[in-house]
């Protein structure tokens, strides 16, 4: 299969280093590798040999930095989105590929950070949204489309997907005995970082709201991408 891995960055330039040299060196599987950057001060050109890059002059946000990369990956079979701060363990690229050819209507696949896991089910943690790190199938990106862009800036874009994808009849999950570390923010309750997301998630539920019944009632699920700047 033909794989896409597309790092996601703003500033915090440390962090996306330590993501490089350890995610793309033990994937286990070879993939070309694409950098979005989404408004950084200074964009790490020289952290690898990008088959491509996509760079922003606006903090333009989680969505649309998304579809950028998925704009630039339409050739691909599958596609990794991955975030400047999260270390994935041991061959995990090989194990999302096999999980995805094992898995019929295989859409959205995680790793396992910081959230309680469901129990396993057909040998796989079955979930909504499976948060972090994530691989989308070829199929999933051909039937949903990209990221909505109505949403906050950093609220509510992944459950959105994952909503339209479960519409689909696509099956969300996490690998099971996987663990990725999550060495950016303090994600606890009551932390600067979670008083941010919380208060975007607030911002986001008119949103969420707006598009249940186009969803669900027209079921009109598909969002186009486009390069966005």
């Amino acid at each position: 299969m033909y794989i896409a891995v597309i790092l996601l960055n703003l500033n915090r330039n440390h962090l996306a280093k330590r993501v490089v040299d350890q995610n793309f060196n033990n994937a286990g599987y070879n993939a070309d590798c694409f950098l979005v950057d989404n408004g950084s001060d200074e964009v790490p050109y020289d952290l690898y040999n990008w088959t491509n890059c996509n760079v922003s002059t606006k903090k333009r946000g989680i969505a649309a930095g998304v579809n950028a990369g998925l704009n630039m990956t339409r050739a691909y079979d599958g596609v990794c989105i991955l975030a400047n701060d999260i270390l994935l363990p041991e061959n995990w690229l090989l194990k999302w590929v096999n999980y995805s050819n094992l898995i019929p209507k295989t859409g959205i696949i995680g790793i396992h950070c910081v959230e309680d896991l469901p129990p396993l089910v057909d040998g796989i943690h079955k979930v909504h949204t499976p948060f972090g790190d994530n691989y989308l199938t070829r199929e999933l990106i051909d039937t949903i489309g990209g990221y909505n862009e109505e949403y906050d800036p950093y609220g509510m874009q992944d459950r959105d997907y994952a909503e339209r994808a479960t519409i689909a009849g696509f099956t969300n999950y996490y690998l099971p005995e996987l663990h990725s570390e999550h060495i950016g923010h303090d994600v606890g309750n009551n932390t600067e970082y979670r008083q941010m997301k919380d208060e975007s998630l607030a911002r986001a539920q008119s949103v969420w709201e707006k598009y249940q019944p186009i969803y669900h009632e027209e079921k009109n699920l598909y969002a186009h991408f486009s390069n966005n700047k």
